[in-house]
């Protein structure tokens, strides 16, 4: 990746600077990348987020709407990232799905306000884990706060806001902190509050126009707390996108190391006590 990389800003953008920190370490057990139908190589994940960014232009120049964002920019890049770029050998636990009609269900949501909806979620698919089990006496799971019958089978990660570009950003964050009260409060219940105490905090984005941000709430005596949001990624050019691809891959490793374990000791239906 970063060959292609450099050889590209070489042509391109003579100026910018590559340099070798601004990389994860190649830890691939494939070794002919290039040669799988299952991932993309290198040149490939550059041609396409070469694309990503030359289309977050164009949203922004034509200052279209959030639903022409997430067609065109939002969507295409988490494709890249959750489905054609290698990562881990478990990566496939974790799938991302849009859910812009997604309701949170009213026994989890404590505010006068309407409950807010979210864009994305990233949501772990249970069969996939080798090592798990899925209790025999279990019907109708319920793995999260939607009121969605269909989602509700899947436990989710984190979640994605998204707003157009010029859009209320502290909106969004207000949305997000909405959101997650409503998993603080699923969780609490069904986990009791000293299992949910054992999750420090939990992570959700918000993205306005070319900007992604990482949000995080906490929860303490019954309040969520939202705390100030952070950008880690722009998808005003090639490098921007790949920065926002490189968060996601932090988030996934934090779910997927940190969140799904304590899923799997914790929540009714999952854990195998």
């Amino acid at each position: 990746m970063k060959a292609a990389l450099d050889q590209h800003l070489k042509n391109t953008a003579p100026l910018d600077r590559l340099h070798g920190f601004m990389f994860f370490e190649d830890t691939n057990s494939i070794k002919d990348l290039d040669e799988s139908l299952d991932w993309a190589s290198a040149r490939e994940v550059l041609r396409r987020a070469l694309r990503i960014a030359d289309r977050s232009g164009q949203c922004s120049q034509m200052l279209s709407d959030e639903s022409a964002w997430n067609n065109m920019v939002h969507t295409p890049l988490l494709e890249l990232f959750a489905r054609d770029m290698y990562s881990c050998t478990n990566q496939e636990l974790l799938d991302f799905i849009s859910c812009t009609t997604t309701n949170v269900d009213s026994a989890y949501h404590r505010f006068p306000d309407t409950a807010s909806r979210v864009d994305y979620v990233l949501r772990f698919i249970p069969e996939r884990d080798p090592t798990f089990h899925a209790p025999s006496d279990v019907m109708a799971p319920c793995f999260n706060w939607t009121s969605d019958r269909l989602l509700q089978q899947y436990p989710l990660a984190f979640s994605i806001e998204t707003k157009r570009y010029g859009g209320n950003t502290a909106k969004g964050e207000q949305q997000m902190g909405i959101w997650h009260a409503a998993q603080w409060e699923f969780l609490i219940s069904r986990t009791g509050s000293v299992a949910a105490n054992k999750l420090e905090f939990l992570p959700g984005v918000v993205v306005q126009g070319h900007i992604w941000s990482l949000v995080i709430t906490t929860r303490s005596q019954a309040i969520t707390t939202v705390l100030c949001s952070v950008e880690f990624g722009n998808t005003s050019s090639v490098i921007g996108v790949l920065q926002v691809i490189a968060g996601l891959r932090r988030l996934r490793k934090w779910s997927l190391e940190i969140l799904w374990p304590w899923y799997k000791e914790n929540l009714p239906g999952l854990c195998q006590l």
